[in-house]
């Protein structure tokens, strides 16, 4: 569940690589701006290069971004080789250019965009289609999606030409007027809540950004002004039917253990192990019970009486726990659940992003997922201030048929549609 970094994510990290920021308000193409780039780096006049026509097609890389898109999730990179450099023009203006001779080749493999970012290397199930109208990519890159994601392509939420322009992704690597191929060329962008890269060898590769949250692990807030049984419900799905796999961590700050069990698991042995620490302030703590082994089968209960900190603690000694555990081959799906934050929130004396970070981090580095629950409007500014640390949101509502979620996915800036807490 750790992930290693990728070869082609680290050429363009090396001391190797020429790192140029170019003014996004200038009159210049960005194609002029790329060709003067290049000649800094080479050290010779931009008019002695070989033209950029043959590496990738000028015009469609002046308009491939759109201007009012620079803040796209995450922006839209195009990687390509030129004068044996390998070259990554990304929307924000940033080009880097490195000293290797050319775009690097990941073992045969069809790299994605997480590639291309500050993103672990590919994960299995990475969906792969050949573009079969290279007159007409973009197309091919919308029925990839909808078959990914299993709906007519009229149903998608997005529309390719928000994220890039479709005339320019099918020019950008068309072969020359003579026919000669470009080859060794890709662009990345998200779309519809995947990373999606296309490669000039006639490649789309698609790499869902929620199925990536699963497999390396990551944080989701859960939040939405809603009943509490709302919550109970949802966080019920979360956990789902007992998993031998799954290794749960609970942290409770408004509820008994008892009152977990009783909507967390169904009334039958539980499958996987849990943990759970039980948090209460001095005051609480008087006269806390035991609870009886048999009625927690796989479960270890923790009293954790003190200091938010002593929680904080606790946690993260927890997660490190399991890291060492991940040659167990039993222990393969791990879970971090706040049952509120709400506590955290309310405690004058703790500032909740001084809390959370370090157990966000912890979870992240053993590629667990954490659950976070808080009541609350998603709107309210304190909350929307402390969702920029998530990875995702879980936002829910009661609508007009019952409860309904949405999700928001950070790195792709993609949100679903409400649907059903049961779907």
């Amino acid at each position: 569940m750790t992930s290693e970094q990728h070869p082609l994510q680290d050429v363009f990290q090396t001391r190797q690589c020429h790192q140029l920021s170019t003014d996004e308000n200038s009159d210049d193409k960005l194609s002029i701006r790329l060709s003067e780039a290049m000649a800094t780096v080479l050290d010779t006049d931009p008019l002695e290069l070989t033209p950029l026509y043959n590496a990738i097609d000028p015009e469609a890389l002046d308009e491939i971004f759109h201007s009012s898109h620079t803040n796209s999730h995450p922006p839209v990179e195009i990687i390509f080789s030129w004068h044996g450099h390998a070259i990554c023009v990304r929307q924000t203006g940033e080009i880097r250019i490195t000293d290797e001779p050319v775009v690097p080749q990941l073992d045969g493999e069809q790299p994605s965009s997480a590639d291309f970012s500050a993103d672990p290397s590919p994960i299995p199930g990475a969906i792969s289609y050949e573009y079969t109208a290279p007159e007409d990519i973009g197309t091919d890159v919308v029925l990839a999606i909808a078959d990914a994601v299993g709906v007519d392509p009229s149903d998608l939420r997005e529309q390719l030409a928000d994220r890039v322009n479709p005339d320019a992704l099918t020019d950008l690597f068309r072969p020359k007027v003579d026919g000669t191929p470009r080859t060794g060329g890709y662009i990345s962008f998200a779309f519809q809540g995947y990373f999606v890269t296309v490669s000039s060898d006639g490649t789309i590769t698609l790499q869902s950004e929620l199925a990536q949250l699963k497999h390396n692990g990551g944080n989701v807030l859960m939040v939405g002004d809603v009943p509490d049984d709302v919550f109970t419900t949802a966080h019920s799905i979360l956990r789902g039917e007992p998993n031998p796999t799954q290794h749960d961590l609970v942290a409770l700050l408004d509820r008994s253990p008892t009152a977990l069990q009783q909507y967390a698991t169904p009334a039958q042995p539980t499958a996987g192990t849990s943990e759970i620490l039980d948090y209460h302030v001095p005051v609480r703590s008087a006269g806390v019970s035991s609870y009886p082994a048999e009625q927690f089968q796989n479960t270890q209960i923790t009293q954790i009486t003190g200091e938010l900190a002593d929680l904080q603690i606790a946690l993260i000694q927890g997660l490190t726990r399991y890291e060492y555990d991940l040659e167990n081959p039993e222990m393969t799906d791990f879970r971090l659940y706040f049952d509120s934050l709400r506590p955290i929130l309310d405690g004058a004396d703790t500032d909740a992003a001084t809390f959370l970070q370090p157990i966000q981090r912890a979870v992240s580095a053993v590629g667990a997922v954490g659950y976070y629950l808080l009541s609350g409007d998603r709107t309210a500014p304190w909350i929307q201030e402390l969702e920029a640390d998530f990875n995702a949101v879980i936002e829910l509502q009661v609508g007009t048929s019952g409860p309904e979620q949405r999700w928001s996915l950070r790195q792709t800036g993609y949100t679903t549609r409400w649907f059903s807490l049961d779907e």
